[in-house]
Formats: structure tokens, sequence, C-alpha cells
């Protein structure tokens, strides 16, 4: 620890800063929770469309019999 830090005045001041930091974080973690949410489950259902669309058969009948045979 150096010199500077030291001092029980600049740890109170340390120690009031990353407590600032971490009540901004969850004062803006409710805002960003939904957004990085519904950004996730549209990826999941992006790829699993990209996979379905890739998986599925080019020329042939699209029915129940083809797909369950197929798999």
């Amino acid at each position: 620890m150096t010199a500077a830090f030291a001092t029980p005045a600049a740890q109170l001041c340390i120690f009031l800063l990353g407590c600032a930091v971490i009540h901004a974080a969850r004062a803006h973690a409710d805002l960003i929770t939904r957004p990085l949410a519904v950004a996730a489950v549209a990826a999941a259902v992006l790829v699993l469309l990209v996979a379905s669309l890739d998986h599925a058969p080019e020329d042939e009948t699209f029915d129940a019999v083809a797909v369950y045979g197929a798999s």
C-alpha cells in the first residue's frame, strides 16, 4: 500500500467513491437489464430460425411424415 492511500481520510474517500460507483451501477441496472434480456431472447430466436432454415428440406414435400423420416 502506498503512503498516499495509507491515511484514514484517503481510505474513507476511496471507500465512499466505491460506494457511489456501486450505487450508480445498481440504479442503472434496472434500465439496462430489460433491453439486454430482450436482445438475448431475440438472438436466440434468430439462431433457432437460421438453424431450422438450414436444416429444412429444399425440394421435398414438407409434411409430418417427411420430417419424421428425415430425423
